[in-house]
């Protein structure tokens, strides 16, 4: 990051486009040659598109020239790109994080169910990754789902109504503390 520049300032970039070799080395080279840090950063491949989303930190003169060189090179990839300056979250410290993770057979509309009572009960959904996968049993689905229970719900609070609805929709589930250690 450029000396110059004062207070760190926040940028989320995301692009989708169609997968080859070299996107992301492009991308972050672009974050350097910017004089940018890479905060945080998803990426995936969904079918034959490649998709990620990078939290950046910088200076303003840093960010405000990867703002305008993204989409030349955006061009050049032929990805789909959107900026958003943001403002770097911050995760209270009397919220528990934990790691929900159910598996079971897939039927259309289970995880709406369990993101929506989630969100019913005043819990932050910060990350989900979800895939299906096909076994001599048939299709089923797994989910991870990274929550922040606010300080007024206990874990104890929670597990009796998230264990009637993996009962309902036939789904194993567990739950546990979300620690540095396994948050790597």
């Amino acid at each position: 990051m450029s000396t110059v520049n004062t207070a760190p300032q926040y940028l989320v970039i995301t692009a989708i486009g169609q997968n080859k070799t070299g996107l992301v080395s492009e991308l972050t080279g672009l974050v350097y040659q910017c004089d940018c840090n890479v905060v945080d950063s998803k990426m995936a491949i969904f079918a034959n598109e490649f998709s990620i989303i990078m939290l950046l930190e910088g200076g303003h003169t840093d960010l405000l020239r990867l703002e305008s060189q993204l989409p030349q090179l955006a061009m050049e990839l032929n990805l789909l790109t959107m900026i958003k300056r943001t403002h770097k979250r911050h995760v209270e410290e009397h919220f528990q994080q934990y790691l929900i993770h159910i598996e079971g057979p897939d039927k259309a509309g289970t995880i709406r169910e369990f993101t929506s009572h989630l969100a019913e009960q005043g819990i932050d959904i910060t990350s989900l990754k979800s895939n299906i996968t096909e076994k001599s049993s048939g299709t089923y689905q797994s989910a991870q789902i990274e929550v922040c229970l606010p300080d007024v719900l206990t874990l104890e609070q929670v597990e009796p109504s998230l264990s009637k609805m993996c009962e309902k929709y036939q789904m194993s589930c567990s739950i546990n503390p979300i620690t540095i250690e396994n948050n790597e």
